[in-house]
């Protein structure tokens, strides 16, 4: 797939065909057309080529979610101008840090953001053109060619959510981002006469790719835990979508808002989602939204390179929910094609080079990698870190993705939690994922939270919102009842409660255990 020229190539297919339909505030919906998106992606280029930007320079992109932003990234793909692209919610603070890591030579905004530019400081050591979309549109016309840019050319910046650590810069090649595209439609079966509802801005780049048409309730792209799930579901239904792809936070506000109603999406073929395991309860009570013939997968994935594994509801509804519920952890499915997925020990040192004796057997937990050609080669300016989760093999990088897992005798990946997140103690390591699934069985449990202080594993409990009134005292009993059964989750007999848990600002679903832990120590201090 030539990144660079698919979206005209979709608007000379079908240029009338809606790109975008969205709305800015309710009631009130507008579309932009796959010809039109084509010819505003093209004057930015244009323009940005009349102000003698070229190839290879970086630009901070902080024009916010609109038709312009779209057609803007669309101009720099085509241009060969590499996007800085850093999501706003991990904090003025961490948008400056991002900023002066990577050292665009451009920053892109609207007069909000460049007021914060010049307040704040962003990009002062490095930024030399301060432009924004309409400038670009009343450039000079510029007639010279634009050369297109090649497969390993890199294509854009984009910033980790920085929900274990410090956001870092993936760089990605134009071909990664080919690679993942047919991943994607050979993955999922996705096709262009498809009509995808989209919860964050990327996935709507995405579509546009595709020459899906992307149905958008809110074009500011509320933060997934915020979006209006009355506004949302009955877009599906008005607009007849196909595809939705949305993180577990966005599924558990459609179903508590859409079940109580009896509310069918029968138009929907798959929903797909990702960001962090979604709990089985969670997609049992998602699917009553759902008509038998819809897909619900689960993904797994990051930033660095998606999709990597891909697991269907109901085959953890028949035979993973209760090796789930016995500590097996979280069932991932298969790798999709494309991906080369592998197991290897637990070690926090580098490997600089590749070993297939790494490899550890079925059954086996340790650290999660993959290969392929959706997987990203490099952090930018992060020496250390590309140290770490990059190992040089003789036919490509392999990623370390920092997750601990293992296969079964059947082929199936399954999820353990984090490396940072396992607990050491003086009796074993336990990792997360295992032990918060048995105690996720309880009645009144929205989610659980292991974490260690000094050796002792402590678990965070979070109630579901009908059960906030129970008797803790008596929840924490039936959980050391549910724990008794099995050696590890024995272990633990401290249990903290919290209303919500903090959670990753990008899809408001991973669990900062971090936070958790440093609070866990606070209290078991008093």
């Amino acid at each position: 797939m030539e990144l660079a020229t698919r979206l005209d190539e979709q608007a000379a297919r079908h240029p009338a065909k809606p790109a975008f339909v969205f709305s800015s505030q309710p009631d009130r919906w507008e579309t932009v057309s796959f010809q039109q998106l084509s010819e505003k992606a093209g004057r930015c280029a244009r323009g940005l080529w009349a102000c003698g930007l070229r190839p290879g320079m970086r630009a901070a992109l902080l024009t916010p979610p609109s038709v312009d932003f779209f057609a803007l990234t669309f101009a720099l793909l085509r241009t060969g101008i590499v996007p800085v692209i850093v999501d706003p919610a991990i904090g003025l603070k961490q948008v400056g840090q991002c900023i002066a890591e990577t050292r665009p030579e451009i920053y892109l905004g609207n007069p909000l953001t460049h007021a914060l530019r010049m307040l704040l400081g962003w990009g002062k050591a490095s930024v030399r053109f301060n432009l924004s979309i309409p400038q670009l549109l009343k450039a000079p016309l510029n007639t010279d060619p634009i050369p297109l840019p090649s497969a390993d050319s890199p294509a854009a910046i984009i910033y980790t959510s920085g929900s274990t650590g410090a956001p870092k810069g993936v760089l990605f090649s134009h071909a990664n981002f080919s690679a993942q595209l047919e991943m994607l439609v050979r993955t999922f079966g996705i096709r262009a006469d498809e009509i995808d509802l989209p919860a964050f801005p990327l996935y709507a780049l995405i579509d546009a790719l595709l020459g899906v048409t992307s149905i958008i309730p809110d074009i500011h792209f509320p933060v997934p835990g915020k979006i209006d799930p009355a506004r949302t579901l009955a877009a599906i239904q008005r607009f007849g979508v196909t595809n939705t792809f949305a993180s577990p936070v966005v599924l558990d506000r459609l179903s508590a808002y859409g079940v109580p109603r009896d509310i069918k999406l029968p138009s929907l073929r798959r929903v797909i989602t990702a960001g962090a395991p979604a709990p089985i309860p969670l997609q049992e009570q998602f699917r009553k939204l759902l008509v038998d013939a819809t897909d619900l997968f689960g993904v797994y994935g990051a930033t660095e390179t998606l999709p990597i594994a891909v697991v269907e509801s109901r085959d953890l509804f028949n035979g993973a929910r209760p090796r789930s519920a016995q500590g097996a952890g979280v069932c991932l499915g298969r790798p999709v094609q494309g991906t080369r997925v592998r197991v290897i020990g637990i070690r926090e040192e580098a490997i600089p080079h590749w070993d297939d004796g790494l490899i550890l057997p079925a059954h086996q937990v340790g650290e999660i990698t993959v290969q392929g050609g959706a997987v990203t080669r490099e952090y930018v300016a992060r020496a250390e870190a590309n140290r770490l989760a990059k190992i040089q093999a003789a036919d490509g990088i392999v990623h370390r993705m920092g997750d601990v897992g293992y296969f079964d005798g059947d082929g199936l990946l399954w999820y353990c939690g984090r490396k940072a997140q396992r607990v050491q103690t003086p009796h074993g390591t336990l990792f997360t994922e295992q032990i918060e699934g048995i105690f996720n069985l309880h009645p009144s449990v929205y989610r659980t939270a292991l974490v260690g202080v000094d050796g002792v594993p402590v678990l965070w409990v979070e109630l579901k919102p009908s059960a906030r009134r129970a008797d803790r005292e008596r929840v924490k009993r039936e959980l050391r009842q549910l724990g008794s059964a099995h050696p590890q989750a024995a272990m633990i007999q401290t249990f903290l409660f919290l209303q919500r848990f903090p959670t990753d600002v990008r899809h408001n679903s991973k669990i900062i255990r971090e936070r958790l832990a440093l609070l866990a120590r606070r209290k078991m201090r008093r």
